[in-house]
């Protein structure tokens, strides 16, 4: 009751300065109103297609900082996870290294003399959840009197956030996300990915290998660093098409707080909450466009639209292309510093509204994680073309997928697994 009555009042005053702040006041309003519903402007900050460019834009500058909580409540947390903490860590900090809304991280080295970073969730955050996630949903019926089409779009991001909560609250389930990253890019050059130390981590406490390089969000270290900057953002654009083309697995919260440029000139990977997931049917129309556009073919980019049932059926081919044209051209033989990202991403948005494409949620993170890329690959090296690097690997990964030879290869695969499944049915 005390929280319903707290977010009564949060928005009496956003209703006050709403007039005049406009999307400013919707920020604040989410940023004060609790976990969950940071979580939700950063949720919103990719949907454009629901919020709007310029409130997305807005509520992309969501950093989800707290406070940390006191040593205190650390310890109580470590004394409830193990047996005795003091016999796992032969040094421990107390100082969080961040706070998050979620959990903060700790510096910490085992008895064996390795470096780790400690993640702890916060106390009660379980519950502070699941009570923002029910206060959304009384605040949801609320605006379903007034909009039944915003209300049901809310619903569908409390049931995303449902889902996301449900991950982010067991750092096990992180631990495993890490793993699986690290297992999938292990011939990745230039991309690190921690180790994690599965004997000392739990539902609430995850022990990870610690990072120790420049973070990405220091841009002058960065740059007066004396590694190959051009070289590293190469490799960090290939290991962005790994993940997503070659695995379907990606790290979807790749800013630039995230990530470090460590001391061999790598670049290693924190924070494993949100991931994207994409399936092969996806990745390979996803694909197939991405090839259209390189080829200038953009009559195969509109069919592969309509194919992959991203637009409706009875769309008109040589209109699509057209739009295609339009978004093409200001991408292919183009350096990243003299094209928009934003206007591309605007641009994409207008045509998924003018032919009423489906928003699949997996693809608007894909957009996002691409934004991201891009920002930080731009910042190693301005003359960056995401491009031109990415024409020979997608070409490479499209012969072993997209060929004659693989979708036969497939096709006898799927063949394969409905006989077994007819089979094991009798």
């Amino acid at each position: 009751m005390f929280n319903l009555i707290r977010l009564f009042l949060l928005l009496v005053v956003f209703c006050i300065l709403y007039p005049v702040f406009r999307n400013r006041s919707i920020y604040y309003f989410l940023r004060f109103s609790g976990p969950s519903f940071i979580k939700l402007g950063q949720i919103l900050s990719v949907r454009p297609d629901l919020v709007g460019d310029n409130l997305a834009k807005t509520l992309s500058s969501f950093q989800d900082s707290l406070p940390a909580f006191s040593e205190k409540e650390v310890q109580k947390v470590l004394n409830s996870e193990y047996v005795d903490f003091t016999k796992i860590f032969a040094e421990f900090d107390f100082k969080a290294i961040s706070a998050a809304s979620i959990a903060q991280v700790h510096k910490a080295m085992t008895f064996d003399g390795k470096r780790v970073a400690v993640k702890i969730l916060r106390p009660r955050i379980d519950k502070i959840v699941l009570r923002d996630i029910g206060s959304l949903k009384i605040i949801i019926k609320i605006i379903g009197v007034f909009s039944k089409f915003l209300a049901k779009s809310l619903s569908d991001i409390a049931l995303l956030l449902e889902e996301l909560a449900k991950s982010e609250l067991d750092l096990l389930q992180e631990a495993a996300n890490a793993s699986k990253l690290k297992e999938d890019l292990r011939n990745v050059k230039g991309f690190y990915v921690p180790e994690i130390f599965w004997k000392f981590s739990t539902k609430k406490v995850l022990v990870l290998e610690f990072i120790d390089g420049i973070s990405f969000s220091n841009q002058k270290a960065i740059s007066e660093s004396q590694f190959d900057k051009k070289k590293i953002a190469e490799n960090f654009v290939v290991s962005y098409f790994t993940q997503v083309y070659g695995n379907g697995f990606f790290h979807a919260d790749m800013h630039p707080g995230n990530l470090f440029l460590m001391k061999n000139g790598d670049v290693a990977v924190v924070d494993f909450g949100i991931m994207g997931m994409i399936d092969k049917k996806t990745r390979i129309a996803v694909a197939e466009i991405l090839i259209g556009f390189l080829n200038k073919d953009y009559k195969k980019v509109a069919q592969i639209h309509i194919e992959a049932g991203l637009v409706p059926k009875d769309v008109n081919v040589d209109s699509l292309s057209l739009s295609c044209r339009k978004i093409g051209e200001t991408i292919v033989g183009a350096n990243v510093r003299d094209i928009s990202l934003a206007s591309l991403l605007e641009n994409l948005i207008t045509m998924t509204r003018d032919y009423k494409m489906v928003t699949k949620p997996e693809l608007l993170l894909l957009q996002k994680t691409l934004l991201l890329v891009e920002g930080v690959g731009v910042a190693l090296d301005k003359d960056l073309n995401i491009w031109q690097i990415a024409k020979p690997w997608v070409k490479e990964w499209a012969k072993n997928n997209i060929g004659f030879d693989a979708k036969i290869r497939d096709a006898l695969v799927d063949l394969f697994g409905l006989v077994k499944g007819l089979l094991r049915s009798n």
